[in-house]
């Protein structure tokens, strides 16, 4: 079988809730950590990805919408109502370009995280990068000066990730299916 017509099965058989448009998913919010079903359609967007990135909590404020996943890539916004109009934009990809960055804590074990700022004033603006094996997350960010720092330190607590190992064991023991590869 090919690899797009298993993501279209996984997408038929894991998110009954979602729609399902030429292998495209789409629905407004991107997947919490623990619906499972849901973040499996992000797994197998990007197979070699080792970690799969899904919402931890939303604080206060803030919402998810633009939930798109194709082959190769899945991506969301997150806004806060202290940044309106200027939504961080989140993509998985299996893997990206983070050369010019400033490296910064690590989110992944055994991944890298680091920063590119394009713009320091008027705005905050640039993007961070979550590089792990097979995957890399960014985040396209602008944010007004003040806010900046608190809205930054809520980005990093919004996005988190569950293992591809961790997500094949609950989606083995919770539906009995498996996740390729």
């Amino acid at each position: 079988m090919s690899r797009r017509a298993r993501i279209c099965l996984a997408a038929a058989v894991l998110a009954p809730l979602v729609s399902v448009t030429a292998c495209g998913v789409t629905r407004d919010e991107a997947p919490q950590c623990g619906a499972v079903e849901r973040v499996a359609i992000i797994a197998q967007s990007v197979p070699s990805a080792s970690y799969v990135p899904c919402l931890l909590r939303l604080p206060a404020g803030w919402t998810s919408s633009r939930f798109q996943v194709r082959s190769g890539r899945t991506s969301y916004a997150l806004t806060s109502d202290r940044a309106p109009g200027h939504p961080v934009v989140v993509e998985l990809r299996d893997r990206c370009r983070p050369a010019g960055t400033t490296p910064i804590a690590a989110r992944t074990p055994g991944g890298r995280t680091a920063l590119r700022v394009r713009e320091i004033d008027p705005r905050y603006a640039g993007t961070m990068f979550d590089v792990f094996p097979g995957g890399c997350v960014t985040y396209r960010f602008d944010f007004a000066r003040g806010s900046h720092i608190a809205l930054m330190a809520e980005l990093q607590s919004v996005v988190g990730f569950v293992t591809r190992i961790e997500l094949r064991r609950l989606l083995q023991d919770r539906l009995g299916v498996e996740l390729e590869p």
